[in-house]
C-alpha cells in the first residue's frame, strides 16, 4: 500500500499523552555497548504490532540494538518516505512497495534491507458475483498496494477494459460504501475484509493468490543509503532483531513479547496478540528469495521484479515518469545486512 495505514494494521487515534509515553518508553532498556545515541524509526499503528514495536518494546531485542530507538507514527508510505527524504528519521518499517519505488524513482537514495510482510488482503464481493466475469466495478484505496494487486490480478483475468475501478480516499469509505450496498465488491485488507465478511461478504481472490502471478504487495524495512553507510552496526542490528522478532511472535512467548508492542500501536494487548500472531511475516527461510536470487544478485531477486511491476504500475498512474532500468532497481535493494546476519552477523 502507501502505507494508509498497513493493510492489517487499521489506523487509529491515540492520545497526545499516550504517543508521548510510547516515545519515552521506546527509549527504555536499550543501552548497548558501543551506543550511538538515538535512530528514529517510521512507523505504523493500528492492531498488527510491527516487527520495529516488538524489538522497541522489549529490552532483550532492543538491548542489542547499539542506539536508543525511538519511533515516530506516520500514516502513509508516501508521507513516510518524504520525510525519511526530509532528514526526519532514516528508518521506515512496513513501507509498501509503490512508496518505495516511487521514492527512489523520483530521486530518494534509500534502499531496502528487509523484506517484513506480505499485505493480507482479498476481493470481498456480494451474492451477485459468482466469478471474475461477474465483476463490473471494484472499490480499493486509491494509489495503495491494494491498487497495485488489484490491477496485476485483473490483467492477469484479462478484465482490464471490462472493469472500473472507483477510487477511495479510505478503506473505512470503502468498507462503509459496500456495505450500504453502493457497491458491489472491494479490494480491501484483512482487518476490514473481517468485517465484511461477517456481513456475508464472501472472498473471491485472496491477496496470496495475486502475489503469486507476481504482484505482491510487500512491506518493507526501508533505510536512507547515508545513514546505512555511516552507522552499518545500527542497520546490521535492527535487521537481526526485527528477524528475531517476527519469529517470536509466531512461537510460544508470543503474548509476552506482543503485550508490551501494544502501548505502541493504540490497541489492547488482547486485540493486538490475536491479530500479530496470524499476521503474514515472510519466514526466514524466504527472505533471501526476495532479497536476491539464484545467481547472488539483487537484481535477480523476488523484490526487484516486484519493484519493476510496481514502477509500472506507477508510470500509468502518473506518478512516475519511468520505469528504472534493472541496475538502478538493484542498486535499491541491499540483501547484505541480511546475509551477514545468515552467517553468524547476529552474535
Amino acid at each position: 500500500m502507501l502505507r494508509e495505514p498497513l493493510p492489517g494494521r487499521p489506523l487509529v487515534r491515540i492520545t497526545a499523552a499516550a504517543a508521548g509515553l510510547a516515545l519515552a518508553a521506546a527509549g527504555c532498556g536499550t543501552s548497548a555497548r558501543g551506543d550511538t545515541g538515538t535512530v528514529k524509526i517510521g512507523y505504523f499503528q493500528g492492531a498488527v504490532a510491527g516487527p520495529e514495536a516488538i524489538v522497541a518494546a522489549n529490552g532483550d531485542l532492543a538491548g542489542k540494538v547499539p542506539a536508543k530507538i525511538r519511533l515516530q507514527p506516520i500514516d502513509s508510505g508516501v508521507a513516510g518516505m518524504a520525510q525519511l527524504r526530509a532528514g526526519a528519521f532514516p528508518f521506515v518499517s512496513g513501507v509498501g512497495n509503490p512508496p518505495f519505488t516511487g521514492a527512489f524513482a523520483s530521486g530518494t537514495d534509500v534502499k531496502a534491507v528487509y523484506v517484513e510482510s506480505i499485505d493480507a488482503s482479498g476481493l470481498a464481493v456480494n451474492d451477485r458475483i459468482k466469478a471474475p466475469g461477474d465483476l463490473r466495478k471494484v472499490g480499493v484505496l486509491v494509489g495503495s498496494t491494494l491498487d497495485f494487486q488489484l490491477r496485476g490480478w485483473l490483467k492477469s483475468q484479462g478484465l482490464t477494459s471490462k472493469v472500473q475501478i472507483a477510487s477511495f480516499a479510505s478503506e473505512a469509505a470503502e468498507a462503509a460504501a459496500w456495505k450500504a450496498g453502493k457497491i458491489d465488491s472491494v479490494y480491501i485488507s484483512r482487518s476490514f475484509l473481517l468485517e465484511l465478511q461477517k456481513h456475508k461478504a464472501r472472498v473471491l481472490v485472496g491477496s496470496a493468490d495475486i502475489a503469486k502471478l507476481g504482484f505482491a504487495a510487500v512491506n518493507m524495512l526501508a533505510v536512507s543509503s547515508a545513514y546505512a553507510k555511516q552507522h552499518a552496526d545500527v542497520v546490521q542490528a535492527l535487521v537481526c532483531q526485527i528477524s528475531k522478532a517476527e519469529t517470536l511472535v509466531k512461537g510460544p512467548q508470543a503474548d509476552k513479547y506482543i503485550t508490551p508492542a501494544s502501548k505502541f500501536i493504540g490497541v489492547a494487548p488482547a486485540d493486538a496478540i490475536a491479530a500479530t500472531k496470524s499476521y503474514p511475516y515472510i519466514p526466514a527461510s524466504e527472505e533471501t528469495g526476495w532479497l536476491k536470487g539464484p545467481d547472488g544478485t539483487s537484481a535477480s531477486g523476488r523484490l526487484a521484479q516486484n519493484f519493476k511491476l510496481t514502477a509500472d504500475f506507477l508510470v500509468t498512474q502518473g506518478r512516475a515518469k519511468s520505469v528504472p532500468d534493472t541496475a538502478e532497481i538493484a542498486r535499491h535493494i541491499d540483501p547484505a545486512f541480511w546475509d551477514k546476519a545468515q552467517s553468524g552477523g547476529c552474535k
